[in-house]
């Protein structure tokens, strides 16, 4: 599964699953400003854009 056919919106859960991380390393990334996000309640959610631009950034 490439990075174009990823949802539009990821769970915390869905993209480290998709990048094979632990959780925590995403969530580091978003509380560090590495990663935009925003809560949805109390969850985390990533917009596929955001992924990109973190990943070119590594």
């Amino acid at each position: 599964m490439g990075l174009d056919n990823m949802p539009d919106i990821l769970s915390v859960r869905q993209l480290a699953d998709f990048l094979q991380v632990n959780e925590q390393t995403i969530k580091r990334a978003i509380k560090a400003g590495e990663l935009k996000a925003f809560k949805v309640s109390r969850d985390w959610r990533i917009e596929r854009e955001s992924v990109i631009e973190w990943l070119k950034q590594k």
